[in-house]
């Protein structure tokens, strides 16, 4: 099959040949590991035309999933200059260095892994989609994360010769939650088993995804560079669904609040408010630790050979940066270089990007008189790798002592919070209908304030 392109494959017989032998292998990972149904619905789905310009480098057409073509493509850069790091002003790399070449091939191989990840952890959503537009968002998500492994896997196979063929191997061999072969990263072995968890999914982990993206989009390695600045196109939609499909659940759930007088809703076919709020606590602090340690000589390697670098670096990186430490069960915090806290950096623009959104949501619920405000968990909270790893803070960041009840756990979703949220989740596709949890499409928490602001 064709593989849809604008990098001038046709000219490179070697590496088109290879693509299509991992075509072939991949298309077998995507029947075992992907959506096992709806693959002939005809849906409205988002396709790229190859072109770069951000006004028409897509389509909307009418198409059954299984008619979709994973391609690759990428947005040409007009600079041709290292923008950062020992190496400024150099020439942009064709090829990997030498001395970058383990750096680059790790990222690659990660970046990859996570998109395969978020396939795997999500398939089982199509049994209880709310709405038919909630599943065309869901085949979106599904197809264009199976796009950025095959760009990612394009980069292994051109560029990294023998370890990118063993590789991308792998990326269909490890799966999701599997003991003996998980993916890379601990959040890509979570199953987001319902709903709820994959709106949190993708207001959180695909933002650090953007950031992530967004931080090679500079690099100095030209075909990595050009690859996810076609990459960065799309995100945006992926979190875009976790935005508005967070805000309907929370509209409904404010509105069967105020309805019944009281949080406890679940009787009434909604998610109570401090259900999503623990649901919250667990995914933000998961997410915390997709930007790795605060403080990273690998982060600091990666700047320095001009490979990866945050978003507005220079306003940082003139004093040192106070991060946290954790010994003898207390806390204290320390000077570092800017370079080494670059994941820390990144983490706190998340967490104000972030904390916008909760704003917002919040000041609705404050309009609608509902004694109910969202927090965001401090990112000392339930961490599970760095300083304050397994250490026991509860969501503002306070110490939790051994004699309060609970500890940790009190703030995350507990076993009967999920069961009876999965117990809401049914599959709704009838036109212009939506499961009871959740509020229509084009419906969010302005609507509600509109709406019992004219009754009270």
């Amino acid at each position: 099959m064709t593989i849809p392109n604008n990098i001038n494959l046709e000219s490179k017989k070697p590496l088109s040949q290879q693509l299509d032998s991992y075509q072939h292998e991949f298309r077998r990972w995507w029947k075992r590991c992907g959506p096992a149904e709806f693959l002939d619905r005809p849906m409205n789905l988002r396709c790229p035309t190859g072109l770069s310009d951000p006004g028409n480098w897509s389509e909307v057409r009418t198409i059954a999933p299984c008619d979709y073509q994973w391609g690759i493509f990428q947005s040409r850069t007009q600079e041709n200059s290292i923008g950062f790091g020992e190496y400024k002003g150099a020439k942009l790399w064709d090829t990997p260095p030498d001395e970058a070449y383990h750096l680059l091939l790790d990222h690659i191989v990660t970046q990859a892994d996570a998109e395969n990840g978020s396939v795997e952890q999500c398939r089982a959503l199509t049994q209880t989609a709310p709405s038919v537009h909630d599943l065309e968002n869901l085949f979106q998500f599904f197809l264009e994360e199976g796009r950025h492994s095959w760009t990612m896997v394009h980069l292994l196979l051109e560029h990294f010769g023998e370890d990118g063929v063993v590789e991308s191997e792998e990326l269909l061999h490890r799966m999701c939650g599997e003991s003996s072969r998980p993916r890379l990263l601990k959040a890509f072995n979570y199953r987001t088993e319902d709903w709820l968890a994959h709106f949190m999914w993708c207001l959180l982990a695909d933002r650090d995804g953007r950031y992530q993206l967004d931080a090679v989009s500079k690099s100095a390695f030209r075909p990595l560079r050009e690859s996810v600045r076609y990459m960065l196109l799309e995100e945006p939609m992926h979190i875009r669904f976790g935005v508005q499909g967070l805000e309907r659940t929370i509209s409904q759930s404010a509105r069967m609040t105020l309805l019944r007088d009281t949080f406890d809703i679940f009787d009434d076919g909604a998610i109570p408010l401090p259900v999503i709020q623990r649901y919250m606590n667990f995914w933000m602090s998961t997410v915390y630790d997709l930007f790795g340690e605060d403080q990273s000589s690998h982060a600091a390697d990666m700047y320095q050979l001009g490979i990866r670098s945050p978003k507005s670096f220079e306003a940082w990186n003139k004093s040192s940066v106070l991060i946290d430490a954790w010994a003898d069960n207390q806390i204290r915090q320390i000077e570092t270089e800017p370079m080494l806290a670059i994941n820390y950096i990144m983490r706190r623009q998340f967490i104000r990007e972030i904390t916008q959104i909760i704003d917002y949501w919040n000041r609705c619920l404050s309009q609608l008189r509902l004694d109910f405000q969202f927090k965001i968990p401090a990112d000392r909270f339930n961490r599970k790798i760095g300083a304050m790893k397994d250490a026991p803070f509860d969501i503002d960041g306070n110490l939790l002592t051994d004699g309060r009840p609970g500890g940790v756990d009190q703030f995350l979703p507990s076993t009967s919070d999920m069961v009876q949220v999965r117990a809401l989740m049914i599959r709704v596709l009838e036109p212009n209908r939506c499961a009871s949890w959740i509020a229509p499409p084009s419906t969010g928490l302005k609507n509600l304030v509109q709406e019992f602001g004219q009754v009270h």
